[in-house]
């Protein structure tokens, strides 16, 4: 696999720019990071012990806390699941969008707004931001710049003007996060960056809805055509339906619109 296809076990994220382990047997590799994650801890949003689990058989799971699919490492303990990188957020849990003084979790009665998307979150770290948002990969690499990208934090990045991502072509909020390279000449949704299959790791089968599918990289020369909305399968992660070599499905959510219907 190319190196900059690697992806992390663990998390699931690209290696990156990061310091990482990797067997010269196979493609398994780990970041440092996740590497020496604890094999047992204790996590705010559970009251006994969590265990860390390798998830061999590469289960996908959802994350109790920021709701995504992955089928990377795991915290365990009973039918409580965390990913990686929520699992390993500890108080005081500092992140570069708030330098100013660490966040904690609090409990809430309701959904308060996440300051990274503004979606409505229930767990949420103080001053406000969600475990989907904070857990997110500082920098990428994407096909649409040969340059790494940056994650910018809307207004702390004294973002003004408009941008017109160059892979959706909708104008970005400047007041939400999204992905820039240096000079912002290349400005990106987080979704449009990671899409909403990137805890599964590539080569790997991923089931649900009794449908199984290969996890494979986007990165051809040209890009399959989804077959639920017919649309260029832009995000890094595609599904194909397994046993049908031309079935492609762009993200979760396109899978999920056809789950009992014949493609």
């Amino acid at each position: 696999m190319k190196e900059q296809n690697k992806r992390c076990s663990a998390c699931t994220h690209p290696v990156g720019l990061l310091s990482f382990y990797g067997c010269t047997e196979c493609d398994f590799s780990l970041h440092q990071k996740c590497a020496e994650c604890p094999t047992r801890k204790w996590h705010v949003l559970h009251n006994e012990r969590l265990t860390l689990v390798t998830n061999k058989e590469l289960e996908v799971f959802d994350c109790y806390a920021c709701k995504r699919n992955s089928n990377g490492f795991m915290y365990k303990h009973g039918t409580k699941k965390l990913d990686v990188l929520c699992g390993s957020i500890s108080e005081p849990f500092t992140h570069p969008s708030h330098p100013h003084h660490p966040l904690y979790y609090t409990l809430i009665e309701k959904e308060e707004l996440c300051n990274g998307c503004n979606g409505r979150e229930y767990f949420i770290l103080k001053c406000i931001e969600g475990f989907t948002c904070a857990t997110l990969p500082q920098v990428v690499n994407h096909r649409v710049d040969d340059h790494p990208l940056s994650l910018c934090y809307g207004e702390e990045e004294e973002a003004s003007g408009k941008y017109w991502p160059d892979i959706c072509e909708r104008e970005t909020n400047p007041n939400n996060w999204f992905y820039a390279c240096k000079n912002h000449l290349a400005c990106l949704h987080i979704k449009c960056v990671l899409g909403d299959s990137s805890g599964f790791m590539p080569s790997s089968v991923a089931t649900f809805w009794t449908r199984s599918f290969e996890v494979v990289l986007n990165d051809s020369v040209t890009l399959p055509f989804c077959s639920r909305c017919k649309s260029r399968c832009m995000y890094p992660i595609n599904l194909k339906l397994l046993g049908r070599s031309s079935t492609y499905i762009c993200s979760i959510n396109c899978a999920s619109h056809w789950r009992g219907t014949t493609i």
